[in-house]
Formats: structure tokens, sequence, C-alpha cells
């Protein structure tokens, strides 16, 4: 499977002018709304002292692209993102990673199969995650949505399964897909994501999505999302990823960008 070839993936570069202050602008709305959200969601962080810096803080320390590419209904992820980030600064530890398991909807876009059934199979099952998300089987969605590509790939097991509409009993689980998504952070260098792509390859998992930022202090932070591990559980991945880590960490002048 091609991945998209997008901003997302393994572009670093600094914007123009005139489009920085476009994007400036739109990473202050998403970061209020990431804000109100965690203040509505009476989360923890968010009544700590300084918390409202020093999230805005952790926007302005990465490009504007990702307060573009984050879900705000995902605010919690940026929380993740900023705790990893802080784990990063600490020699000892990094790098660090997150592994979770998540499910990818797809999109009825210039597609066959009847649209309208499509978008009331995607309410229904976005209506189910909210309503039941503490469930066996039901899983947040990726941090930054998903591509048009992955939606498609989903799109594409799903209409393969409704060819024949008599024999499948549509259900929440057979409309969405599962998937890992691991993110690592560590100092950024020349290479890094090269060298973490490798690492995600070897342990045996199809890169479906990849995002790659770079803090304007010298971290990174890079998000795939991935299928392949045959488990729904993400304890092995956990200690797989963790091995595929201790090489990396052990690499040359791998903290000396």
């Amino acid at each position: 499977m091609a991945m998209e070839d997008n901003k997302s993936w393994g572009s670093r570069a600094v914007d123009s002018s005139p489009k920085q202050n476009r994007q400036g602008g739109q990473r202050l709305e998403v970061f209020n709304e990431v804000l109100t959200r965690l203040q509505h969601l009476n989360h923890q962080d968010a009544n700590l002292p300084g918390f409202k810096d020093q999230l805005w803080l952790h926007f302005n320390r990465l490009p504007p692209r990702y307060a573009l590419d984050v879900s705000v209904e995902r605010a919690e992820d940026v929380l993740t993102h900023k705790r990893l980030l802080h784990l990063a600064e600490d020699p000892a530890v990094r790098p660090v990673f997150e592994v979770r398991l998540v499910q990818v909807h797809p999109t009825s876009c210039g597609n066959s199969v009847d649209s309208n059934h499509l978008d009331s199979l995607v309410k229904e099952d976005a209506q189910s995650y909210e309503n039941h998300s503490s469930r066996r089987g039901i899983h947040p969605p990726p941090t930054f949505g998903s591509s048009p590509n992955l939606e498609a790939l989903v799109l594409q097991v799903y209409t393969f399964e409704v060819e024949d509409e008599d024999s499948v009993v549509h259900s929440t689980a057979q409309f969405s897909q599962r998937m890992h998504e691991i993110t690592f952070s560590t100092v950024d260098r020349p290479k890094l994501l090269s060298q973490l792509t490798s690492l995600v390859s070897e342990i045996g998992l199809n890169i479906q999505e990849a995002h790659a930022f770079s803090t304007i202090d010298g971290f990174s932070l890079d998000v795939f999302v991935v299928d392949g591990w045959p488990h729904e559980e993400t304890e092995q991945l956990k200690n797989r990823t963790k091995k595929g880590n201790t090489i990396i960490t052990n690499m040359p002048n791998i903290y000396n960008a």
C-alpha cells in the first residue's frame, strides 16, 4: 500500500511568511478549542496552575500545520504529545513512545456504495464510540483524523464485504477497521524519520499514514498509523517497539543533531 505523499510525511520545512500569518491565526483558534474541550471534560491537567500558558507553549513550539492536522475532537491526544515531548527532554529515558489501538472509518466520496447508507453507518459508528467508548472493541480514531488514502483503504475492504449484501450482517466491527497508532518523541536529527520508519517496518507493520513534526527547540514528534499487528492488545507491540527503540538509542551520534 503506497502512502500519500503529503506535507505530513517527512516534511519539516518552514512555511513562507504570508502562510505563517494565516496559519498562526488558525493555530490560535485550534488552541482555544482544545483548551475549551479539556475544561468541559474537567480534565485534571486543565485545572493546574499555568496550564493555559503551558498548552499554548506546546502549540507554539510545533509548526502551524500541527494545529491544522490535529483533531480537536481528540483534545486528550494533544496532552499525550505534550507529555511525550516533555519526557523526551530527559536523556535517560528518550526516545519515548506511546502505542494505542485506533479505529479508522471510510469515506463515501466517489464510490459506488450507497452514500446515504454509508453515511448513516459512519454516524452510527461515531455515535457508538461516543456512547460506549469504555466498551470492549470500541476505540478512538487516529489523532490526526484520517487521510483520504487511509479512509479509502477501509472503504475498499467495506465495499468488498457488501458486494453480496444478502450474506452480510452490517455491524460497527465490520464497518470500521482497527489499526495501531505509534507516537515517538526524541531529539530531532537528520535521518531520524528514516530510522523510525525502518524500526516500524522491521517489527512487521505496514505504515498506512505518518505525520512528522519538529519543534523549534530541536525535538521531534512522529506519529505512525499502522496495520499488520495480529493482536488488539498493545503490550506485546510495546515490548517489540521498546527493543527497536534501544537499537536507535545506541546508534552513534543519535543526539548530536
